[in-house]
């Protein structure tokens, strides 16, 4: 059986952050309910945006990025300073007159997006590679975004 204290901090409603849950499942429900009107409404202004991975792996950062049905020649690389920045686009199939469409998701469009780095990047050693409808962007880390340890007096 639990006692009085452990009741009491069970107690959710004591809980100053009691509401936050509840305002992030309405806003949730808003924002989906609000992407499924414009998927049946037939507004077609969504953009074509793939999925993204960034992670540290020893002196390197890697990019991943998902660019299915775009070729190699659709997609760009620009480094600059600290700045990286991935342009791609997806074009869609010429309309034919025997082809009739009863139901598309796919997403067609132009991708930009730029990320910023840490500090600078030597331009002349980053690596893209696309394979598969994968594009990886392999960023050596200069002097300037390796961490320094620094010792304690």
């Amino acid at each position: 059986m639990s006692t009085a204290l452990e009741r009491w901090f069970d107690n959710k409603r004591l809980s100053p952050f009691r509401d936050f849950s509840d305002v992030q499942e309405s806003f949730d429900r808003l924002f989906n309910e609000f992407m499924n009107l414009k998927k049946t409404s037939g507004i077609s202004d969504f953009s074509f945006s793939p999925s993204c991975e960034i992670a540290e792996e020893g002196n390197n950062y890697v990019m991943k990025f998902d660019l299915p049905g775009v070729t190699k020649d659709q997609v760009k690389v620009e480094a600059e300073n600290d700045q990286i920045t991935i342009r791609a686009e997806r074009k869609e199939e010429k309309k034919t007159d025997s082809k009739k469409k009863y139901l598309s998701e796919l997403y067609y469009g132009s991708y930009v997006r730029s990320f910023t780095l840490p500090g600078p990047v030597d331009e002349k050693k980053v690596d893209a590679k696309f394979e598969n409808g994968v594009l990886t962007v392999t960023i050596p880390k200069t002097e300037a975004l390796k961490a320094k340890q620094i010792p304690i007096h």
